[in-house]
């Protein structure tokens, strides 16, 4: 489905950008995580990576699940977006709600975590990318069938318990 060439607002562009990120990491499509990030790099517990590594990252922290995904649903909400008189660099800042579900191992439907997610985009030819993107956990719930048991996030997590 081919979407017709229109302008859309930069506040517009930048949520878009929010969003996508949300639906490519729920597919498992940790490539296309990285690809967003071509001109910048994520944050995973203060530990920043480059687009190229942001696949292998994310990887090694989260657990996927036979169809590929990590099934889960990540919402963002609550977006407060910043742009510089110039146009050239923007901020914002969101919640998120990560919630998920493995029936196969009994886990019903529920949040695992909330968050915040602080970002930096920058303008590039005319376009809104990802310079920066950030997460501040909040509230943890049961993250056994999340993060990777023997990842470095999980790790870290349990060091901090």
């Amino acid at each position: 489905m081919s979407q017709p060439k229109y302008k859309i607002s930069s506040e517009r562009e930048i949520e878009n950008l929010i969003a996508h990120y949300t639906h490519l990491l729920d597919k498992g499509d940790f490539a296309g995580v990285g690809t967003l990030f071509s001109n910048g790099r994520i944050g995973s517990l203060g530990e920043f990576t480059d687009g190229v590594n942001i696949e292998a990252m994310l990887k090694s922290n989260l657990q996927l699940y036979p169809n590929g995904t990590p099934q889960t649903v990540h919402v963002t909400t609550n977006t407060v977006i910043r742009i510089s008189d110039d146009e050239t660099l923007a901020t914002a800042k969101s919640y998120l709600i990560i919630y998920q579900q493995d029936t196969e191992r009994s886990f019903p439907l529920q949040p695992v975590m909330t968050g915040t997610y602080d970002d930096v985009f920058v303008r590039i030819d005319g376009k809104w990318h990802f310079k920066e993107r950030s997460l501040s956990m909040g509230f943890a719930g049961d993250l056994s069938h999340h993060a990777n048991p023997n990842g470095p996030s999980a790790k870290i997590l349990k060091e901090n318990e």
